[in-house]
């Protein structure tokens, strides 16, 4: 507890709490303000790929991971190759999410194709898609603007599984696009490409395996350490600590233990794991149920508000149920800290 710590150490993690919050501030809001660039007429010749593979091109691939649920690099939309691509080559289209892009250019450098980049606002296929953002509209708007709508041939063009949340097949017929469903996963798009006929990838599924999870792990972790630093901070130290890293651990085993949890709902599969955390700290702590209580409290909304972050962190949500589960659940959440607040002496 903050209280039993002498007043000296008490300063000095505030001090070193203050220090890396505005650092990472700094870093937050340098992220946020980078916008994409508007489409140009200079773009709309296919031109090589600008995406380096180098000890740049990797760190940067790294930041986006790192800090995975916010906008941070993007590529500028528009019309690209790879190898020896020609008007023959496959067309492949994907948003402008640096990471996205550099990951499917990673696993198709020795092929030739083309990609399609369109402006989804610096965000990943599946959440641009359930935001409307990697939509029909845009397909086509950017294939008209790089002149792949002009004559009379119709253009095939290979959509990620992902995006069909969002885009609507039909409108593309309309402007003369032939849809054509390709794999979820980047590591998939080289054996597909290498079919006789690009047949629709009608029987993927998601894969929401271990590896897939740590993937969102720390990523998911990052992001409520950011949050409850702010607070812990805000409160110029009057709470303990310990809330940041609590806060972290549940962010971080959530993902990990997202299968096992019980429930279908994620606030409900969180619940299930404040009980389990609520049930090591009785077991494991001094202190006796009342004294707990705040503890168990603050686990309890901590946890479900992580799971209720987790719908849009994850590949196996639905968009209607979760506003649905988001407005039922959040006011929850709401209430549970601020129960909290005449508790805090005890925290």
């Amino acid at each position: 507890m903050l209280a039993s710590l002498p007043h000296t150490i008490r300063s000095e993690l505030y001090v070193i709490a203050l220090a890396l919050f505005l650092a990472l501030a700094i870093v937050w809001i340098w992220l946020r303000r980078r916008k994409a660039p508007a489409f140009s007429e200079a773009q709309q010749n296919a031109v090589p790929l600008p995406l380096s593979f180098s000890a740049v091109g990797y760190g940067k691939a790294f930041v986006c991971w790192f800090f995975l649920f916010m906008r941070t690099f993007i590529v500028r939309p528009g019309l690209y190759t790879l190898g020896a691509a020609d008007e023959s080559s496959p067309m492949l289209v994907t948003g402008n999410y640096y990471l996205t892009v550099f990951l499917l250019a990673r696993r198709l450098r020795n092929h030739a194709v083309r990609l399609l980049i369109i402006d989804t606002k610096g965000i990943n296929v599946w959440c641009s898609a359930g935001k409307g953002q990697f939509s029909a509209s845009e397909i086509a708007d950017k294939a008209a603007a790089c002149g792949l709508l002009s004559g009379e041939k119709r253009l095939r063009l290979v959509l990620p599984k992902f995006s069909l949340s969002g885009v609507n097949l039909g409108e593309l017929r309309k402007h003369r696009i032939i849809p054509v469903i390709g794999p979820m996963y980047a590591k998939d798009v080289p054996a597909f490409l290498g079919q006789e006929k690009h047949s629709n990838q009608v029987e993927d599924r998601v894969d929401f395996g271990l590896r897939a999870r740590a993937f969102t792990a720390l990523p998911t972790a990052v992001q409520f350490f950011y949050y409850f630093l702010g607070v812990y901070v805000i409160s110029l130290g009057a709470i303990s600590p310990a809330v940041v890293g609590i806060a972290t651990g549940l962010a971080f085993a959530y993902p990990m233990l997202f299968p096992w949890l019980p429930g279908r709902l994620f606030a409900v599969k969180g619940f299930w794991l404040a009980l389990a955390a609520s049930a090591l700290s009785l077991l494991f702590t001094a202190g006796s149920l009342l004294e707990q209580l705040p503890l168990m409290v603050f686990l309890c909304a901590t946890a479900i508000f992580v799971g209720l972050s987790y719908t849009g962190n994850s590949a196996v949500s639905n968009y209607t149920s979760v506003r649905k589960e988001t407005a039922r659940f959040l006011p929850v959440v709401v209430l549970l800290y601020l129960v909290l607040i005449p508790l805090y002496r005890f925290f």
